[in-house]
């Protein structure tokens, strides 16, 4: 596994971002963001059933979208049930639905190809 995702398992999940933040959120915005951004597609499984424990409940300052982009790239690799499994082990009940509804969409595209 790599450094990096290893990295984030150690910062764990991330805070939800508050109206309440003080300046030293900065630099933990900064190492969540320098550690997503180092991460080169693809990833593997594993990984990913790191990086999904990882969203936030809501937001935090747009990196769950970084995030969300390396955990959706696991469909390319896994069958169906297995990405539904991983999705389902998000602690983020807006993000599952989320991850969710995007699967949904992949799958009808997916569908409309044939």
């Amino acid at each position: 596994m790599r450094t990096e995702i290893l990295q984030l398992k150690d910062l764990g999940r991330m805070p939800n971002e508050s109206i309440n933040d003080t300046e030293s959120i900065i630099d933990v915005i900064k190492s969540y963001d320098e550690l997503l951004e180092q991460i080169q597609l693809p990833i593997s499984y594993d990984e990913a059933e790191v990086l999904v424990q990882i969203f936030p409940e809501s937001s935090f300052y747009d990196l769950q979208w970084s995030l969300l982009k390396l955990v959706e790239a696991v469909i390319l690799i896994v069958d169906n049930d297995k990405y539904i499994q991983l999705i389902n082990t998000c602690p983020s009940r807006e993000w599952k639905e989320l991850l969710n509804m995007r699967f949904q969409n992949y799958l009808n595209s997916k569908g409309a190809e044939k």
